[in-house]
């Protein structure tokens, strides 16, 4: 749909409202200031390989080539899932700083200084420390020989060994089912391990209705992190031909659902 066929429909829904109840009239006005003011605090995304986002090679190179993306307006519900979830994790951050103040044999590290402390800073660049005092606590990095960008929740220090946090909120019916890591989160893992260079990830699952939490061990080997590195290697040569991957048989079902380049990629295939 373009963007003028949306602004049509919002020119009509917004005549409509005139007749609705003022409670229903004062509805509709927040749910699109919130849309509105998320379209402009939205930013175009780097060129860069994104951890969370190498499930497809197709969509890889469509990050790193600058591809047009779909266009669509932005969803109030999703805005808020998406800034509950922010919370969450913060949350959920504090708490795990809280468990040594409760006697509890867990450190929360703070990711920049183990950067540096263990020279990793010669090829991850530190692009936003974290600021505890102000209750931010995620670090964004980015991985220069890769060409990989990315946010870490956390790394923590529990009964003397080092093991890389991952937080993730869901819905009810997927935690309800959760009895693993899920395999879309398999190379964000992988990816995380290369950078720090750390084996085991701990993936920490919240239930966005309740906040139960589930947590799962993920170890990465080395195999792992070469058939990572190999992904990248050959999604670098694709980009250099200028030629569109050929779209992966294993491609997660959520992958496609949440893509950004489904029209593009129709056109490709």
């Amino acid at each position: 749909m373009s963007r003028q066929s949306l602004k049509n429909i919002v020119n009509l829904v917004d005549a409509l409202k005139e007749d609705l109840p003022v409670e229903q009239s004062f509805l509709h006005d927040l749910t699109r200031s919130i849309e509105l003011t998320d379209e402009k605090n939205s930013r175009p995304g780097s060129k860069a390989y994104k951890p969370s986002g190498m499930n497809c090679i197709r969509q890889s190179y469509y990050v790193l080539t600058g591809a047009q993306a779909d266009e669509h307006s932005s969803n109030s519900t999703i805005v808020g899932i998406c800034e509950s979830g922010s919370d969450r994790h913060e949350r959920i951050q504090q708490a795990v700083i809280d468990m040594q103040s409760n006697n509890m044999d867990c450190e929360y590290i703070n990711v920049a200084d183990f950067v540096r402390q263990r020279g990793l800073d010669e090829y991850l660049d530190i692009v936003k420390e974290p600021n505890f005092e102000a209750g931010e606590y995620e670090t964004k990095l980015y991985h220069k020989t890769l060409n990989m960008s990315f946010l870490c929740d956390g790394i923590i220090k529990y009964h003397s060994h080092y093991y890389i946090l991952e937080i993730k909120t869901e819905a009810s019916f997927k935690f309800a089912n959760r009895n693993g890591v899920d395999p879309s989160h398999y190379h964000q893992a992988i990816a995380y391990s290369i950078a720090f260079g750390l084996d085991d990830v701990i993936f920490l699952y919240e239930c966005r209705d309740n906040c139960t939490k589930k947590a799962f061990m993920y170890h990465v080997t080395d195999d792992m992190k070469q058939d990572l590195i190999g992904y990248i290697e050959t999604c670098d040569e694709y980009i250099k031909k200028l030629k569109v991957p050929p779209i992966p048989n294993d491609v997660p079902k959520k992958t496609c659902s949440w893509c950004d380049y489904k029209e593009r990629c129709n056109i490709d295939a």
